[in-house]
């Protein structure tokens, strides 16, 4: 079984508060860190984790096991190990 990741990373530069002006981008890349899907989240003003996770769903993958802390700070965004749950032939989506 390949190993995927969900990386989900600001499109512009956080403010000090925190806040980002123009959303985040979540991709799902394979072992070789190739895109496999793409989410834009345009209003996005900062990660939400639960919204990460349904996104994910509808792009055709899952949150890899039980663990509610999956999402793990990288850099200035997140990361989380996914398991696909749509078909293996997905074509990237822009969903």
């Amino acid at each position: 079984m390949s190993v995927l990741m969900a990386v989900c990373t600001p499109n512009s530069h956080p403010h000090d508060d925190g806040r980002v002006e123009h959303g985040y981008q979540l991709n799902v890349l394979d072992e070789e860190l190739a895109v496999l899907a793409t989410v834009d989240l345009p209003d996005w003003e900062s990660f939400q984790e639960e919204a990460a996770g349904q996104r994910l769903a509808e792009a055709g993958f899952a949150l890899d096991g039980t663990d509610e802390d999956a999402w793990s700070p990288s850099g200035l965004g997140f990361m989380a190990p996914v398991v696909r749950t749509g078909p293996t032939e997905s074509p990237q989506s822009s969903v």
